[in-house]
């Protein structure tokens, strides 16, 4: 696994240490110090390109939620190949959520935080999900926040959800994954 989940820490400490060669090549006129503060450069710049390269399981379990978001509110059938076969309950429900609701093209994902356990193999990502939508019998209800926690297990073919659990906007409480939220 990968040490830090973004490479701004590292990138920063680099350029810290650049400056600081940059000043005491300032005050000494020493060219080590100027060939320290490129190379201290570089390497931020190749930490950068290394981080881009390497992708966590947990960044994984993310664009998997970015996917199946997309699908549902395109209501793709793809959208159900995200659920295990270990909850067919899900895909299910997924399936008849696709039916009554209509998503805006306005879908914003925000707040991201996945927690990995069980060697890896398990991960628990929560988000938050806002878009104006209609329901079916309903029509246009407006935008509606969203905070949704989603299990994912890896399986052979891939990360695939084996809970849902939809939490109130504000408060930190599960309401029933088919009903309005009040936030």
């Amino acid at each position: 696994m990968w040490f830090t989940e973004d490479p701004w820490p590292p990138m920063l400490a680099c350029g810290l240490g650049a400056l600081l060669a940059v000043a005491f090549w300032s005050s000494s006129r020493r060219a080590v110090h100027l060939l320290v503060a490129l190379g201290l450069l570089l390497f931020g710049g190749v930490l950068y390109l290394v981080e881009q390269a390497i992708v966590t399981p947990g960044e994984q379990v993310e664009v998997q939620v970015v996917q199946l978001c997309d699908q549902f509110r395109r209501k793709d059938p793809a959208t159900l190949d995200h659920f295990s076969a270990t909850a067919p309950e899900l895909k299910l429900m997924c399936q008849a959520a696709m039916a009554l609701v209509e998503i805006d093209d306005d879908l914003r994902l925000t707040d991201f935080q996945t927690r990995l356990t069980n060697a890896d193999s398990r991960a628990v990502c929560h988000f938050r999900a806002n878009a104006g939508l209609s329901v079916l019998g309903h029509g246009k209800v407006g935008r509606q926040p969203g905070r949704f926690e989603l299990t994912w297990a890896k399986e052979p073919k891939g990360w695939k959800i084996i809970g849902v659990k939809r939490l109130n906007p504000i408060r930190d409480e599960e309401m029933p994954l088919m009903e309005r939220s009040a936030g």
